[in-house]
């Protein structure tokens, strides 16, 4: 196989493009409040709003995924920006139009998927893959802290047709960036691709790894839909649960850090495993605190892991397929756990008892640990086994 090796600051220039792809992931609470308070709609109209971003990125991730080994990524990019950034204008002055809002966004999560399958099938292809996955979460945690601390505090009237015209510029001035990606498809390009997208993605390996992330992002979403509903029923105060939050994010800073310190001398199943055991062990003691201290302490150790496994997680689908189409695809299995697990988590809690966080909280994180010694034994055997 061709070995690709990317310089650290195109890993930063791309890292920053995926970024710009995922803005309305990242700042999502703000961009709630925005819509109800100067968009004038209902907490359910803007929830529609943000949630049908999600419908169009696990479609755009379906269609990628098919099609990867086929697909030129710096035009695939390009197209996904301009098509963001056009949907994106468009927001601004209709969105008093509720269903044609509906599909605009709809549209727009289109572009930002398709950009943004392009940068992880790209670094898909390096052979160092956990190092560009680690900068991109970590950049990811550190401007989604900065963002959601510098717009309250900084443009506190900012309303949704500011909201949106700066996502647009963002969008433009990203644009540049797109040539930092291959012009040629993986099949073009050297990569060693040994079956088509359909066949890859049929692979146990490839079935496991994809059931791995699933049940890594339904453990995560679950508990951190609670989290704050179990810090108010440990009686911490609004200002200590405040400051809480508002300093978690930034754990994913470090997490990438190790990542980068650690690389893959233990190769990417490893660290899935030891961060799936940690993020359960601070699950399991959030529900012992009794101080401000020792929530803080499980919150950070809950964020810290997830920064530092989802990386290793995307790394054991690249190595399924250095063509893009897995680690594309598992866009989809994310979609479907970060849909999944707060809504059964809702299932299993009422206002007085929360243990149904712990249920889902451990067993996605004993799923995600199962699945992925399941894909790294039919990796070691034979990688393209079929089930």
């Amino acid at each position: 196989m061709k070995n690709f090796n990317l310089p650290a600051p195109n890993i930063w220039a791309l890292s920053t493009l995926g970024c710009v792809c995922l803005i309305p992931l990242l700042i999502s609470p703000l961009m709630l409040g925005i819509l109800v308070d100067t968009g004038y709609m209902t907490d359910s109209e803007a929830g529609y709003t943000i949630g049908v971003g999600g419908i169009g990125a696990v479609l755009i991730a379906i269609v990628c995924a098919l099609s990867m080994h086929h697909l030129p990524l710096q035009r695939l990019a390009k197209a996904g920006l301009i098509l963001a950034a056009c949907s994106n204008l468009g927001s601004a002055f209709f969105y008093e139009q509720q269903n044609v809002l509906y599909g605009v966004r709809l549209v727009a999560a289109f572009g930002d998927g398709a950009c943004f399958a392009a940068i992880m099938s790209f670094f898909a292809r390096q052979s160092q893959s956990e190092r560009c996955y680690g900068l991109f979460m970590m950049l990811q945690f550190g401007l989604a802290a900065g963002a959601l601390y510098a717009i309250p505090t900084f443009v506190p009237d900012l309303n949704v047709t500011q909201m949106y015209l700066g996502m647009t510029a963002l969008n433009l001035l990203a644009f540049p960036l797109t040539r930092l990606l291959p012009n040629t498809a993986a099949l073009a390009e050297g990569i060693s691709i040994e079956a088509s997208e359909w066949k890859l993605l049929a692979t146990i390996p490839a079935i496991a790894g994809l059931g791995a992330l699933l049940f890594f992002e339904i453990s995560n979403t679950g508990s951190a839909a609670y989290m704050e509903r179990i810090a108010v029923l440990a009686e911490l105060s609004d200002g200590d649960i405040g400051i809480a939050f508002g300093t978690a994010s930034l754990m994913g800073v470090p997490g990438g850090l190790a990542i980068l310190w650690l690389g893959s001398r233990f190769g990417h199943a490893k660290p899935v495993l030891a961060g799936a055991l940690v993020g359960a062990i601070g699950v399991v003691f959030v529900f012992q605190i009794e101080s401000f201290a020792g929530f803080l302490v499980c919150i950070y150790l809950i964020n810290f892991t997830w920064a530092f496994t989802l990386p290793y997680l995307q790394s054991v689908l690249a190595d399924q397929d250095r063509g893009g189409a897995v680690v594309t695809a598992g866009g989809i299995a994310s979609g479907a756990g970060g849909g999944i697990g707060p809504a059964l988590t809702g299932t299993l809690v009422t206002s007085t008892d929360y243990s149904g966080v712990l249920v889902i909280g451990l067993a996605g994180y004993l799923g995600c640990a199962l699945f992925v010694m399941l894909a790294a034994y039919f990796s070691s055997r034979n990688q393209f086994v079929s089930p």
